[in-house]
């Protein structure tokens, strides 16, 4: 699913009205009546107040059909204008003279008088959409304050009120149950720092126009499941292990042998055909013991010392519980040396280049960088707010011709061309020892089964959250542990496989 900026979604807007030959008010009684047809779904008793707060902008205008269509519907509505521009947009006053002969819906302009609403009541906010760029000062402020005070239901339409589509809330913004947004989740839904503002949202397809979506300048996608489907390759019936691919995860160092372990078994758990796990000798007997798929390429007895003479032939990832260790940090210079074809770095491996950050001009093209925020920090400096660090990461890929897969809880995958994928599976209980080292795993399979890397990493991602999402099944946020998410591998994998996954 594309995701666009609040200039490309207006503009998605105009391209609609043009190719379908319709006005403006057309597409705003659309979006109103996706909202109305939701919320009767939803909402059944028409005996339960609902107070819309409009502003005089076009999030207004949709507030204000909204009115009209639910006292259609037979809801007891009532409405409070907020002006809080000079003048009213066209739409908004077109659907304010539609309200004119609806004498039993109460409307409202007396900014200053907050109104009396029971606590029954539900709570609509269309006071301000997607254009916002400011805080909200004034009447504007002392009226979203009121909302937030109260301790009634609130839905905010397409934003909430005071929130950016693109970027962080900036101000005072409301604080409502659910966002029912219109086409797609807006940009600024996936921000850590908005999270208070944007804990649930629901889709309201208003059918505007696909072929906007066919434009070169969309560089975002939320990682949803059509776009991983479509990466998804189908196995052959007469493919053997070797088409799958050979991966090596280098890892593990004395008391952090628990990382290769994860690293090793979530790579073959992914569909590579064959893997070796290459580390210290402290390590052989609990590899072997616990993974007995697993070959073994022992190199020193409690660090890695140099590397294997064919580590050419293998897909490398690297660094789960590798250690810092000075002749570990020698071989991994010898592989970034050694190997031409991309690799997938995690952990040490990536604080060893945080170590000696000229390394990374030798990172082969299109390997893939694993951090999570405090690594990426190391690595290529702080930032002041989530958005630099979002915006320093995207121009670190581009740079370096990496890809750059930053952790957290919408997974931020960056390419080489600038494209931006946002991952929308997961959950808290992944935060957890070994998340990490399992996600490592799961990517060196997918690439060593000649995934290109770019779609390596969107549907690792995407499987590992899935996985981590139907461990929840049966274990609790706390309970969960790295485990978990190894052993539903399998049932993720199986929501991309059709019934005919395997071609004949």
């Amino acid at each position: 699913m594309k995701l666009l900026s609040a200039n490309q979604i207006r503009a998605w807007d105009q391209f609609t009205i043009q190719s379908e030959q319709i006005l403006s008010i057309d597409l705003m009684e659309r979006a109103s009546r996706s909202f109305v047809d939701w919320y009767l779904s939803i909402y059944k008793d028409t005996n339960i107040p609902v107070h819309i707060f409009c502003g005089n902008g076009n999030n207004g205008g949709d507030g204000l059909a909204i009115a009209r269509l639910l006292t259609d519907k037979l809801y007891k509505v009532k409405v409070h204008i907020v002006n809080f521009v000079a003048v009213n947009t066209l739409d908004f006053n077109k659907n304010l003279d539609r309200l004119k002969d609806y004498s039993h819906v109460k409307i409202t302009c007396q900014e200053d008088i907050l109104p009396a609403i029971h606590s029954s009541s539900i709570i609509i906010d269309a006071l301000l959409g997607t254009g916002t760029n400011k805080p909200v000062t004034g009447k504007l402020e002392h009226i979203i304050q009121y909302i937030n005070s109260l301790p009634n239901k609130t839905i905010s339409i397409d934003v909430p009120s005071g929130l950016p589509a693109d970027g962080m809330a900036i101000g005072t913004t409301v604080m409502q149950d659910v966002i029912f947004t219109f086409q797609i989740p807006k940009k600024s839904f996936f921000l850590e720092v908005n999270e208070a503002y944007c804990k649930s949202w629901v889709l309201g397809d208003i059918h505007l126009h696909p072929d906007y979506l066919s434009k070169d300048l969309l560089d975002v996608d939320l990682s949803d499941v059509d776009l991983v489907s479509e990466m998804y390759k189908k196995r052959k019936k007469y493919q053997h292990k070797g088409d799958f691919g050979h991966a090596m995860i280098i890892a593990g160092s004395k008391g952090k042998m628990g990382a290769a372990i994860l690293a090793t078994m979530a790579c073959l758990r992914s569909g590579a055909g064959l893997v070796t796990a290459c580390l210290p000798e402290i390590g052989r007997d609990v590899m072997q013991t616990s993974f007995p798929e697993a070959m073994i390429n022992i190199i020193g007895k409690e660090h890695l010392i140099t590397i294997p003479a064919d580590v050419g032939n293998f897909t490398i990832g690297i660094g789960p519980g590798l250690g810092l260790n000075e002749e570990t940090i020698q071989a991994f210079k010898l592989i970034l040396l050694s190997v031409k074809k991309p690799l997938v770095f995690d952990a040490d491996a990536i604080n060893i280049l945080a170590m000696e950050p000229e390394l990374l001009e030798f990172l082969p093209v299109n390997s893939i960088l694993t951090p999570h925020p405090k690594e990426f920090s190391r690595l290529f400096g702080t930032t002041e707010s989530e958005m630099e660090r979002l915006s320093l990461a995207k121009n670190m890929a581009v740079r370096y011709q990496i890809i750059i897969v930053l952790k957290g809880a919408h997974t931020r995958i960056f390419t080489p061309s600038g494209h931006e994928f946002i991952n929308n599976t997961g959950n808290p209980g992944m935060a957890t020892a070994g998340s990490g080292d399992v996600l490592t795993g799961i990517i060196t399979g997918l690439l060593a089964q000649n995934y290109i890397p770019e779609n390596a990493a969107v549907l690792g991602v995407y499987i590992h959250g899935l996985a981590g999402d139907m461990a929840l099944k049966y274990e609790s946020v706390e309970s969960l542990i790295a485990s978990d998410i190894i052993n539903n591998l399998g049932k993720a994998f199986k929501t991309l496989i059709p019934d005919d996954h395997i071609s004949k």
